[in-house]
């Protein structure tokens, strides 16, 4: 069988493609010899074979008078024989412009003419028409054959759509016009296209996801359909079939199936395949070997290579549906593959194609296969159907071998089965495929690590810098961590910034650590994008097979607990799993599963800590401080609930009730009183952030009847660490309204005085962590002196937390801070007990 390249239109993609068809110089011996035949007796056959056509098939003679259209386009367009025949192709196709004027080219230069008209300018809808001559034995030209495709112009859409996320192979799998469909190893649909969904009946490819050919076909069918998976399965290699399909209306189809496994460092996961209808073009092939091939010039012109062979093996005839070229393939006319054979074929040897050719002649039965061709840097692949030729008395006389080429469908096929299981911006593996390794390391028995991380504040420079510089650290942070392991290893992007890690052929569970630890150290290193550093850091968590379990769900989700424990740890640290990371996780849930209605279950209540003058023992105000008592969980410690609720978000729901709750407070506490007191109340960075959170401070004051002045606003100082004009403009909105901003724990931050003069901060609180051991250490003394003279040579005012004893007290007086709070005066209390000790007024 021989091919060579030649030009032909394209429907799929709307552009000119090099293509393999068969071509022959000369007929051999006449077997094909068209004789004195006149186009008019060609008339039965044309009609035979494209009257049923989608395709536009139109015959004129040399004189540019129509003598044929096919059927289906004269009903298609509502006209009569009558109405066309002996008009010239300009008169019939007014639309195509200077149709007549390429009639008369083709037939004065024997040389085919192919055009492309806009038919539809929105739906960019086109005819893409070919004119041939029909050439006799004797040289002559007959006349023409002019055949039309309908297509729609794609773009590059699939071409953009492979380079981006997995979320877009549903567009690419339905923009193409075959059943497309990906199954695992238990023949269970992972995906489909829309064209497998329509032939199975389905509303939608959703719903194929997770059912068998069971759920899809009836039960002989389908298991002839697992019984081809397994086969390809357990073979490892490709098949393909001409497969007998009955679709949900009752009817049944020929369809050409390819099926092919799916190959992930040398281990078949799953399979992948492709079909489509076939039942026209076998029912085309099977009127035209019924039927005497003297018609040469048709056969020459149909869209189609097709090589005829003997009973004996040897080529009798091949086509050539493309232009006239000058590559001699009149050797090969009366030769056996064995004989001659084209170099270019790369996957199959001559013994392969005439053993296949021979199961033909022998046993009747078609074969169906790829042909792959490489012509310098360029491959090209055929689907090939070799199909028995039968005689008078259905004796097999020879053979047909029909080409088609499937070069963009072959390179749909291995983007798709790459896409299901890599990650589109790394071209790391994938979830799906790293969940199969897993799986496969645990069948085999064999000891392993599993390792997952997290990039360390990665939202903050996603956020910060946009999409764009986040991606590409990925990318960078990827082939880092990749360097870092053995070959052996799998290094897989799990989604976002997190990362996971199969450490195969394990010694020891020690050797975990020392890899965490070079991970760590090789991500240590500055990393340069856009001519900007990024420090980078991870928290990593590590689960033992089988030392944790032999279950693969539970080994992944005790990596990923132990890579949490890392973050709650601080950060920039590995972690093993342990058995009580569980429970603490189990903890973990139930407070923050019953936190989401404490508020509406009215659990949450606010103690009242007194901040007094320390020379006098009066009382100036108090600082609220939330409590939950749950009435399943009981009494919950702050320091437990609160870093819940900020991790999940109900830190701002829980922090607007707080506010309004203190805000009732200082207007129940100051109603009718001459000096008023002032409540100190928390709010937390997020609820700061938050884009409501003036209106809502606002809302508070307006309706309990608060005076801002009887408010003071504590923030954490990490909060003016991000000094940005939104943090700095609700700062000054809130001092514009009168209400006191206090920095809360001073010193345990990142402190800086420049904040003090930079942003409208009236007060500062010295850490109780400063306060405990002034009486005790000479450093913490005279830190906790420095805070103080260089806070009130900032005209701020100060409130130390935390003090316990009179000692204390009067350290703290003598350095120059003249308010505090802590233990020695009251503990937290109740409102009622805070307005008794107030009334009474005898502290210290």
């Amino acid at each position: 069988m021989v091919f060579r390249a030649a030009t032909v239109y394209s429907a799929r993609k709307g552009n000119f493609l090099n293509i393999r068809k068969p071509i022959i110089r000369t007929l051999n011996s006449g077997a094909f010899d068209s004789g004195e035949q006149s186009l008019e007796e060609l008339l039965p056959l044309l009609s035979l074979l494209f009257d049923a056509s989608d395709d536009m098939v139109v015959v004129a003679d040399c004189f540019d008078h129509v003598v044929y259209l096919n059927d289906k386009q004269l009903k298609r367009h509502g006209l009569t024989v009558g109405q066309v025949l002996g008009k010239t192709c300009s008169e019939v196709f007014a639309d195509m412009q200077g149709c007549s004027e390429r009639v008369q080219q083709v037939i004065t230069t024997k040389k085919s003419s192919t055009s492309t008209y806009m038919k539809d300018v929105a739906e960019a809808l086109y005819d893409v028409v070919t004119i041939s001559p029909i050439i006799n034995s004797q040289a002559l030209v007959l006349g023409v054959i002019i055949i039309g495709k309908q297509t729609i112009i794609e773009n590059t859409l699939i071409d953009q759509e492979l380079r981006r996320r997995s979320a877009y192979q549903e567009t690419m799998m339905d923009s193409i016009p075959f059943m497309i469909w990906l199954k695992d190893k238990d023949s269970r649909l992972l995906a489909a296209n829309i064209a497998f969904a329509e032939m199975t009946g389905q509303a939608n490819t959703k719903a194929l996801e997770g059912k068998t050919d069971f759920d899809l076909w009836p039960k002989t069918m389908a298991e002839n359909y697992v019984e081809d998976d397994l086969k390809v399965l357990s073979s490892g290699e490709p098949v393909i079939l001409a497969e007998r399909v009955k679709k949900k209306d009752g009817n049944v189809s020929w369809v050409e199936t390819y099926k092919a496994p799916v190959i992930v460092d040398g281990e078949v996961i799953g399979t992948v395949g492709y079909a489509r209808d076939v039942t026209e073009h076998k029912q085309l092939i099977t009127k035209i070997t019924e039927k005497d091939l003297q018609f040469t010039s048709l056969l020459k012109n149909l869209p189609l290579s097709i090589v005829r062979y003997d009973a004996n093996c040897k080529r009798v005839f091949i086509n050539c549906a493309a232009e006239e070229n000058d590559e001699d393939v009149q050797k090969f006319i009366g030769t056996t593959p064995m004989e001659l054979w084209s170099p270019e074929v790369s996957n199959m040897t001559a013994e392969d194609f005439q053993s296949k050719l021979m199961h033909v002649l022998y046993h009747g039965e078609p074969q169906t296969f790829e042909m792959h061709y490489d012509v310098g840097n360029v491959t090209t692949v055929h689907m090939v159907n070799l199909l028995p030729e039968f005689g008078e008395h259905f004796q097999v006389i020879g053979a047909l071998a029909v080409a088609n080429d499937v070069t963009e469908i072959s390179k749909y096929r291995h983007d798709l089965e790459y896409m299901a299981y890599h990650d589109a911006l790394t071209s790391l593996p994938n979830r799906a495929l790293l969940n199969e390794r897993i799986r496969l390391s645990a069948e085999e028995g064999r000891r392993f690590g599993l390792m997952f991380m997290d990039l360390d504040f990665f939202k903050t420079i996603n956020d910060t810098l946009g999409h764009i510089v986040g991606d590409e650290l990925l990318v960078d942070v990827a082939e880092r961590i990749t360097a870092s392991v053995r070959a052996d290893d799998i290094v897989a992007r799990m989604g976002g910034d997190e990362f996971a890690i199969l450490v195969t052929d394990l010694k020891e569970d020690a050797d975990l650590a020392v890899l965490a630890e070079k991970i760590s150290e090789n991500l240590s290193a500055p990393f340069n994008i856009e001519g900007i550093n990024f420090f980078v850091t991870a928290s990593i968590g590590i689960s033992c097979y089988p030392t944790d379990s032999e279950e693969v769900e539970d080994l992944v989700k005790y990596a990923d607990t132990a890579m949490y424990d890392a973050k709650k740890q601080g950060r920039n640290n590995y972690q093993f799993y342990t058995p009580e990371l569980t429970q603490s996780v189990m903890e973990h849930l139930a407070i923050a599963t019953a936190l989401r209605y404490a508020i509406q279950k009215d659990e949450l209540f606010l103690l009242y800590q007194p901040k007094v003058d320390i020379a006098t023992g009066r009382i100036l105000g108090a600082e609220t401080l939330l409590r939950w008592h749950g009435k399943v969980l009981g009494q919950i410690q702050p320091d437990k609930f609160i870093p819940i609720a900020e991790e999940s978000g109900l830190i701002i729901d829980i922090g607007a009730w707080v506010l309004r709750a203190s805000c009732e407070s200082a207007a129940q506490l100051n109603k009718n009183r001459q000096q008023p007191l002032n409540i100190a109340v928390n709010v937390s960075s997020k609820e700061f952030a938050g884009n409501d959170f003036i209106e809502h401070l606002q809302r508070c004051i307006e309706e309990t009847g608060c005076k801002p002045e009887w408010l003071t606003i504590e923030i954490t100082e990490s909060l003016l660490l991000h000094d940005t004009d939104a943090a700095l403009q609700t700062l000054r909105k809130i001092d514009e309204m009168g209400i006191t901003l206090s920095i809360d724990d001073f010193g345990t931050g990142y402190s800086a005085l420049a904040y003090l003069s930079k942003f409208p901060i009236k007060q500062v609180k010295i850490d109780r962590s400063f306060v405990m051991d002034i009486c005790h250490t000479e450093s913490a003394a005279s830190l906790v002196k420095a805070i103080i003279a260089m806070t009130l040579s900032l005209d701020k005012d100060l409130v130390a937390e935390g003090i316990e004893t009179p000692e204390q007290a009067a350290l703290i007086k003598e350095y120059g801070c003249n308010q505090g709070q802590g233990y020695l005066y009251s503990k937290p209390i109740s409102f009622s007990e805070f307005l008794h000790l107030e009334a009474q007024q005898k502290i210290h």
